[in-house]
């Protein structure tokens, strides 16, 4: 065991790290060089349980880029063996007669870290807890898939009864994610799944991994809204545009319940005049840096800057404030069950900081958010249609319909809106589609288009 630890944290492997790290999906660092990877923290999570077998471990590894930048500090979950035996993953390095590799393909190493969060046991300096205390795991090894969806953490199936999910950002504090989720628990929601086991660093409390049930009959809900577009656009299809309300009112439901549970939980602070003027300025700067690093944003700048500006004059109302939400909801971040909707992965936006992940927002930027990706899921079906026209028409009348359906469903267990909640709303809104647009040009650029017509539909300009 002491000889495949030390290859763990061997210089070779850190070298191997170099060229590694920059090649994963959820390093956050797209393009850039790095310098060093140096492994910070090991935990030893599983033992070899033969001569021959592998070393499970849990390694918090710190980048640094060619100019001397800190680039960040990630988790990875890797496991050892002799160079005989064939390792359980991607090969990460080889040295000697030794290999490391990724141990999130490894489903026996996978169990024993299931096993670990099961058991409720502390190994090495990593705590590990069951929720519930002691849920039953399997007695043998389950196959582990890898799910794609995620750009900043990776979660893989464990057979067809968990999900684990692996928090790739080391933080020196515990993820909002957990956090959130656990109070949502507390409340007894109907719209989190059971949340099984985390674990975390003893020393700093920083997230590692949580366990929940998986539920594999579950459909993800931007894929629910994809099917009922492309039925919605299909020229042959009379379905009505409404196809998908009806789903769309229980989700507004259900994040409406969602955001009651969290308040009860957390508390609420009033929004006073001062927060709407600090909002204002987020607003006002987050388009001056949007507009420098999409240039096509600049028409629609001037009336923009007259909607963010207006967000300085509401009125306080006593039924609007700021609470815990989820931060960077989308269609992707829920399923839909035969029982209703859940809600996924309560980080907030993955390039904020700690701070701000866990600060206090209004509900409505959550309810803004949900509305682009009504939008979004519309448009995005749009690419490659003949009959462009008629199928825009389609494609606006089943945004429109779902959005109304969203808002009623939110109402419904929320209040009434009044002029001011509208108006924010609509700045929540038009700051996510500036945000959308610089993200598009940056990564997707014909993708660009989308969010650029939404905000000349919503502010009347056209170009």
């Amino acid at each position: 065991m002491s000889t495949l630890l030390a290859l763990v944290t061997s210089q070779e492997v850190e070298q191997a790290l170099v060229r590694w790290l920059p090649e994963q999906r959820w390093f956050d660092g797209t393009g850039r060089a790095l310098a060093s990877a140096q492994v910070v923290r090991s935990h030893v999570f599983a033992a070899p349980a033969a001569p021959d077998g592998a070393l499970g471990a849990l390694v918090v590894v710190r980048a640094r880029d060619v100019v001397g930048a800190d680039a960040g500090s990630y988790l990875l979950v890797v496991g050892a063996c002799q160079a005989q035996r064939r390792p359980g993953g991607e090969v990460i390095a080889r040295q000697g007669g030794g290999v490391v590799y990724d141990a999130l393909q490894d489903p026996l190493l996978i169990q024993c870290l299931l096993q670990l969060m099961a058991d409720g046991q502390g190994r090495d300096g990593a705590v590990f807890s069951s929720e519930p205390p002691g849920f039953a795991t399997p007695e043998k090894p389950m196959p582990v898939r890898a799910l794609g969806a995620e750009q900043s953490n990776t979660s893989v199936t464990i057979g067809d009864q968990f999900i684990l999910k692996i928090f790739r950002r080391v933080s020196p504090a515990p993820s909002p994610d957990l956090v959130v989720h656990r109070m949502l628990v507390d409340q007894d929601s109907a719209h989190v799944p059971p949340l099984l086991g985390a674990a975390w660093d003893e020393a700093s409390g920083g997230t590692y991994a949580t366990v929940q049930e998986f539920l594999p009959k579950a459909q993800d809900g931007w894929a629910a809204a994809l099917a009922s577009v492309r039925r919605v656009l299909a020229p042959a299809d009379a379905r009505p545009a409404q196809d998908f309300a009806a789903r769309a009112r229980g989700l507004g439901g259900a994040l409406a319940s969602v955001h009651g549970d969290l308040a009860r939980a957390a508390g609420q602070q009033q929004l006073e005049a001062r927060h709407y003027r600090q909002l204002s300025q987020l607003f006002l700067r987050r388009l001056t840096a949007a507009v420098d690093g999409a240039p096509q944003l600049a028409p629609y700048a001037g009336r923009l800057h007259e909607q963010f500006s207006a967000v300085a004059r509401l009125a306080p109302s006593a039924h609007r404030s700021a609470q815990l939400s989820h931060g960077d909801l989308h269609l992707g971040q829920t399923l839909h069950t035969s029982e209703g909707w859940i809600l996924l992965d309560f980080e907030g936006e993955p390039l904020a900081d700690h701070t701000e992940r866990s600060r206090h927002h209004s509900p409505l930027r959550d309810v803004a958010a949900m509305l682009r990706s009504f939008d979004y899921a519309a448009h995005h079906e749009l690419t490659g249609t003949v009959d462009c026209v008629q199928a825009l028409g389609r494609a606006r009348e089943w945004v429109e319909l779902s959005r109304r359906a969203f808002l009623d469903g939110y109402g419904a267990h929320r209040g009434e809106y009044t002029s001011g909640d509208q108006e924010l709303l609509r700045a929540y809104e038009l700051d996510k589609a500036v945000y959308e647009v610089l993200y598009e040009t940056r990564h997707r650029p014909s993708w660009a288009w989308i969010p650029l017509r939404a905000i000349e539909q919503s502010i009347g300009v056209s170009v």
